[in-house]
């Protein structure tokens, strides 16, 4: 009688990662991607537009900070199984909702940063929106774990 092999799994184990982790995952990355955007423009001649590196580099070492953390309890769950190593001892959806909350108030200082009153030759550009929206968008992502079970093994 010939024995039967183990069957194979996977690295990762995608059922551990939810809705909410996808969409917290995309968000995130929009954010860094936002970081190479152009984040105001000048209006004078011979100016470009600057990316978040150059004006704002607190911003974008907080941002990818972020983004390496996301990464980390989003893909965590999944691996830990095959690693043999043990669950997170807390819930990632409060961390979500921390970071949500802190690019929430990063993105509203940099958009109010380039839109003075009087500075009538400097704009926001078109990176620092997309930031902002990527931070509201892991804000639903982050909501969205909170109330999500994971199905049933």
């Amino acid at each position: 009688m010939r024995t039967a092999r183990n069957r194979r799994r996977g690295f990762v184990n995608l059922h551990q990662v939810t809705v909410g982790d996808w969409i917290v995952l995309f968000a995130s990355l929009m954010a860094v991607v936002s970081l190479f955007l152009t984040w105001y423009q000048a209006e004078t001649p011979g100016a470009k537009g600057q990316w978040a590196f150059s004006f704002s580099p607190w911003t974008s070492i907080i941002v990818i900070l972020f983004f390496l953390v996301t990464l980390f309890l989003t893909l965590y769950p999944a691996m830990h199984d095959e690693f043999g190593l043990p669950p997170l001892p807390f819930a990632s959806p409060l961390i979500f909702m921390t970071i949500a909350s802190l690019l929430l108030l990063i993105f509203a200082y940099e958009l109010g940063k380039y839109g003075c009153v009087d500075c009538t030759r400097v704009t926001r550009g078109f990176g620092v929106w997309v930031g902002f929206i990527a931070a509201f968008v892991y804000l639903v992502g982050a909501v969205i774990k909170w109330g999500s079970r994971l199905p049933a093994k």
